[in-house]
């Protein structure tokens, strides 16, 4: 196997499509396979080296959602291979291509780009060194947590007592104003456990990105969406995690370490 290298003489695409930018000129890189069995080399600049394969303009489009999953797992797939072979790299986007003016010179542009953006990608690096992202996502079962809240609330308690035994019109409007209370008392502890948690977590790891929440199947809702930061062979966060997953009704989804996607934008 050999190290490919760019050579801009010889290179007349319309596009280069960017896979991460790393320190120094990609030697150490083995042809590893891109989107569609796509050829991948470094093009290099000042210091910083960006991996790429040849392409066309056009963005990456499919109706087919296998195929795209197919796209999106090949572009992790050389990110991975990239941090293996160079070590701290700026992973970037799925679908970002440097486009060269009208008839070639995409590799002129990206080393313009490199030379551009070399300060903040320089700070980056030194950031994100010996870092990696981690998916953390925290979910609470409403039934088992509304079910405790009834036990250990005195007022909710009470109320739902004095539902029991009461003729049936009565009981229907003492259940209506439990029920509403309730809602009250979960809104809130929905807030708590969410502030709670993300002081916990925040205080164990470098950088966090609050995420959208998602829908998930089952009983559970989601109460925080992270990606965070920290170094690869802290147990930090696990162990806070294990702590947070000891609450009545919470569980805990933890994935990585990923290259850190998410704080290269910042």
């Amino acid at each position: 196997m050999t190290v490919v290298l760019a050579n801009p003489t010889a290179v007349k695409e319309e596009g280069l499509y960017v896979y991460c930018v790393a320190r120094g000129d990609g030697t150490g890189l083995v042809n590893p396979s891109g989107l569609a069995g796509q050829a991948v080399y470094a093009v290099s600049s000042g210091g910083l080296c960006a991996v790429v394969h040849n392409c066309p303009t056009a963005p990456y489009q499919s109706q087919d959602p296998q195929v795209v999953q197919g796209w999106v797992v090949a572009h992790q797939g050389v990110v991975l291979a990239a941090t293996e072979a160079l070590g701290t790299v700026l992973p970037m986007a799925f679908d970002m291509i440097v486009r060269g003016p009208a008839g070639g010179g995409a590799v002129a542009a990206l080393r313009d780009w490199l030379d551009e953006k070399h300060e903040r990608f320089d700070r980056l690096l030194d950031h994100l060194a010996d870092q990696a992202e981690y998916g953390v996502q925290v979910l609470w079962n409403r039934q088992v947590v509304a079910a405790k809240l009834v036990d250990s609330d005195e007022t909710l308690h009470q109320m739902q007592s004095e539902a029991q035994d009461k003729p049936k019109g009565l009981t229907h409007l003492l259940g209506q104003k439990l029920a509403k209370a309730l809602r009250a008392a979960m809104e809130q502890q929905a807030d708590r456990f969410a502030q709670d948690f993300y002081a916990r977590i925040r205080g164990c790891v470098q950088d966090v990105r609050v995420d959208k929440l998602k829908k998930v199947e089952g009983a559970e809702q989601m109460l925080l969406n992270l990606s965070c930061l920290m170094p690869k062979s802290s147990g930090a966060l696990g162990c806070v995690l294990d702590d947070i997953q000891q609450t009545a009704g919470v569980s805990v989804r933890f994935t990585g370490p990923w290259p850190p996607y998410s704080f290269v934008g910042g």
